[in-house]
């Protein structure tokens, strides 16, 4: 890049801006292997960042952790989840995968038992009858 002239600066500035955005990328994704190699460590998402990827709102998401639908672990207040688990769990079809089939009988006997009925009289053979 030889010399710049005055009409030239809005263009070299842009040029410029977008090598370190580049750069900065580059490094960011280098580092961010390293970190994940090196330290084990396991990186926790946000209720924000878990909706978004899941295309959920947030209280889609907390409803789906009160009915144990999704992977998480919870400290007080706070949910906190691991993003190997949410991708696990994508993969495993949105199953949680903790519930057993016992499990599962349980609270569909528990929803039948729960089903109201209609009161007799308004069931359509005792209409019938009652004409």
């Amino acid at each position: 890049m030889g010399n710049i002239t005055f009409e030239q600066l809005p263009q070299a500035v842009s040029t410029l801006i977008e090598r370190v955005e580049q750069l900065a990328g580059k490094v960011d994704e280098v580092l961010g292997k390293a970190a994940g190699k090196d330290t084990g460590k396991r990186s926790l998402l946000s209720l924000e960042e878990v909706a978004a990827l899941l295309g959920k709102s947030a209280s889609t998401i907390y409803a789906m952790t009160s009915e144990k639908r999704i992977p998480y672990r919870k400290r007080g207040n706070r949910l906190y989840f691991f993003e190997d688990e949410i991708m696990q769990w994508i993969e495993q079809g949105g199953t949680s995968g903790t519930g057993s089939e016992e499990d599962f009988n349980r609270r569909l006997e528990a929803l039948r038992s729960g089903k109201k009925r209609k009161p007799g009289f308004l069931q359509t053979d005792n209409k019938q009858q009652a004409l």
